[in-house]
């Protein structure tokens, strides 16, 4: 059968004209995607250096251990949050012949547990001030209520703190506490590791809850480590597990005689070390004390 040659002349022209179409459309949404990748590349880079910035102004906020190494032999800590900022804090002020510090861990990571974390510590700042003498539960009890009225939404809380506050007196030599689901170690002369009495309420979760001051008994020689759950929670090792509370009283029973910032060095390298390759599973902060 003929079949005319002018109409393999227009279906190859179709053809070739719709390919150039496609190659048209092809380019200019390649073009397109490099533009978007471009502003995105440059929004991921504005973001990430808002937030290194941010960080090194929470940093800043971070106390002298010197406050605390001029009272006790020896003092040292670390806060390694997840990312540039989050909401690990340490706590260190005079209060009159006071010297009242503390750890704590706040809702949450990034940015929201930074903005809590830091209200939380101009809060404790503030009763200081108004409070210079008060036991470490009635400031905790004060603070609760202010974050409590702080952050409601509605009739519930939507921040919580967890961790210690202890208040030494320079005139009675008494260290009180108060723990609020506080993480504590207490390394005695003979290498003994026992755990911190606290109780079960948080900070800022309930309106009515109720805290208790408890007296810290230790000798000279000994040592406090409070940490953050980050550390013990972080996965890593072999299998891919939490580094655990076990495991971290078994690094400080064999390096119980290592001054507060060796301590410190130590306790981040064994992080770091079980941690290997994974990713950093939350924020990370301790506090190490020698008596």
């Amino acid at each position: 059968m003929y079949v005319d040659a002018e109409y393999y002349k227009e279906q190859l022209q179709a053809k070739s004209e719709m390919m150039i179409m496609t190659t048209r459309f092809m380019m200019e949404l390649q073009k397109e995607l490099e533009n978007k990748n471009r502003e995105l590349s440059e929004t991921h880079r504005n973001i990430f250096s808002s937030i290194r910035f941010a960080g090194m102004i929470q940093g800043s906020l971070l106390p002298d251990a010197a406050l605390l190494g001029n009272t006790f032999r020896g003092a040292g800590y670390r806060v390694i949050q997840q990312i540039a900022i989050g909401g690990d804090s340490v706590f260190i002020k005079k209060a009159g012949s006071n010297i009242v510090f503390g750890l704590f861990d706040c809702t949450g990571h990034g940015i929201p547990a930074a903005m809590l974390s830091i209200s939380g510590s101009l809060m404790l700042n503030e009763l200081m001030t108004l409070m210079p003498g008060a036991e470490p539960a009635v400031i905790v009890k004060e603070l609760n209520t202010r974050l409590f009225e702080t952050f409601r939404n509605y009739s519930n809380s939507i921040a919580h703190m967890e961790g210690s506050l202890f208040c030494f007196s320079a005139e009675t030599r008494k260290l009180s506490y108060c723990g609020a689901h506080a993480k504590g170690l207490h390394i005695s002369n003979d290498g003994a590791v026992t755990e911190l009495v606290s109780g079960n309420n948080a900070i800022g979760e309930e309106q009515e809850s109720e805290f208790e001051s408890l007296e810290f008994m230790y000798k000279p020689g000994e040592t406090l480590v409070l940490y953050s759950d980050g550390l013990t929670d972080q996965f890593g090792g072999e299998h891919n597990k939490k580094f655990t509370r076990s495991r971290l009283k078994k690094v400080l029973a064999e390096h119980a005689d290592e001054e507060a910032e060796v301590l410190c060095r130590t306790i981040e390298e064994a992080h770091r070390e079980w941690k290997n390759a994974n990713e950093q599973t939350d924020d990370v902060s301790f506090l190490v004390i020698n008596f």
